[in-house]
């Protein structure tokens, strides 16, 4: 039997990518497909798995052709189907890998039809089949569920390519944690950053620190390694300069949104924050914090008092400042002349900037904003080469 189209007339199907992204919106489960044939176990990761009846209790999968696990249940005619719990990314990951021992470090047992079960998850159910039908690359597999059992907890979640779980009220807090920690370098560039050790350090579950991580892993901020942890993403001087390019641009169309068009209030919070910024600081490490939260509090609300959610998120999201934050916070700590001569010249730009933005001088405000942009840069070069290429 097949599902397939006869037809060579490809014309009224969507495009494969568009079908691809479309279907990518859509929020599933994530299980491990399990089975034996020949005295080997075989699995894989699959989200396409739905409940087909309850009476009889009746489940569908589908399966990519070309897998051992797919030759494994024709040939066997029964598999389980493993439930992971939120906090299982990384069983996930291991059991989407291609032409690898899925089951190393895996704690599983035997059922009572013979396929093997994946210990400590969310749910198991041992299915027996009862008819293969193709669907394009795809077998897909109706069978009776013979057995299940299952426990209290959260599934994993997958969306969009990426495995994550259904965001809690902590997890927002604790990607923003990990994420200052990993922009103002206060972990160190080489050093692995494991899930477990990130978790006890910083009080907060599993769950939420993979949530964060693969957050991170998405903004290009991290790099998973094969082991499961993580590596910082090293900024060189080229991506520095990009993240200013961006921050400029943001800035610029905060601007011609706002300049000549604030109240009072929202220009005495701007003078505020700029007084804040006035103050040099000592070599102490608390005056050092203050400066720079000051200054990346500035211009934060230079884009915050525009009230577009979109130009906000987007900005949040940079890199460059956060980073040279951290690397500004050795060279005031060193006391090094040049890096405080150029934030004299940086704090300057900010008095005339809100001098434009008070006036309503749109065309001053965006060239002043264009000119700091440039003085950052140098700055930044500057802090970089000093740091060996890269921070």
């Amino acid at each position: 039997m097949t599902l397939a189209n006869e037809s060579n007339d490809n014309s009224r199907f969507v495009e494969r990518d568009v079908f691809q992204h479309v279907m990518g919106h859509f929020a599933s489960g994530v299980t491990v497909i399990t089975a034996r044939h020949n005295e080997t176990d075989y699995g894989l990761t699959a989200s396409a798995v739905t409940c087909l009846s309850l009476d009889p209790p009746m489940l569908l999968i589908c399966v990519n052709r070309k897998t051992g696990t797919r030759e494994a249940i024709a040939q066997s005619k029964v598999f389980g189907v493993n439930i992971l719990h939120e906090d299982q990314g990384e069983v996930a990951i291991q059991f989407s890998k291609p032409n690898t021992d899925k089951f190393v470090g895996v704690a599983i047992r035997y059922g009572e039809l013979g396929e093997p079960l994946l210990a400590g998850v969310l749910a198991n159910l041992e299915c027996r089949m009862v008819e293969e039908v193709t669907g394009g690359t795809h077998s897909i597999f109706l069978a009776e569920v013979q057995n299940a059992s299952a426990e209290e907890g959260k599934p994993l979640a997958y969306y969009r390519g990426k495995f994550g779980r259904f965001q809690g009220a902590g997890d927002e807090a604790v990607y923003r944690t990990i994420r200052r920690l990993v922009l103002a370098r206060e972990v160190e560039l080489a050093k692995p950053l494991g899930i477990t050790k990130l978790a006890a350090k910083l009080d907060a579950p599993r769950q939420a620190i993979y949530y964060a991580m693969t957050r991170l892993e998405a903004e290009g901020l991290v790099t998973r390694e094969a082991d499961g942890s993580y590596l910082i993403n090293p900024l060189d001087a080229r991506s520095l300069n990009d993240a200013l390019d961006t921050r400029c641009a943001l800035e610029i169309a905060a601007a011609e949104q706002t300049v000549g068009k604030l109240s009072a209030d929202e220009l005495a919070e701007l003078a505020k924050r700029l007084r804040e910024t006035m103050v040099q600081p000592d070599d102490s490490p608390a005056a050092i914090d203050r400066y720079i939260e000051a200054n990346t509090s500035f211009h934060d609300y230079l884009v915050a008092v525009a009230k577009n959610a979109t130009l906000l998120q987007a900005y949040r999201r940079l890199t460059a400042e956060a980073v040279m934050t951290g690397a500004l916070r050795i060279a005031l700590e060193a006391n090094d002349p040049l890096a405080r001569e150029e934030l004299g010249k940086l704090a300057a730009d900010h008095v005339e900037l809100a001098a434009a933005f008070k006036n309503g001088e749109l065309e001053t405000a965006k060239r002043l904003i264009r000119r700091h942009s440039e003085e950052a840069k140098r700055l930044g070069r500057y802090l970089i080469d000093s740091a060996g290429g890269s921070i």
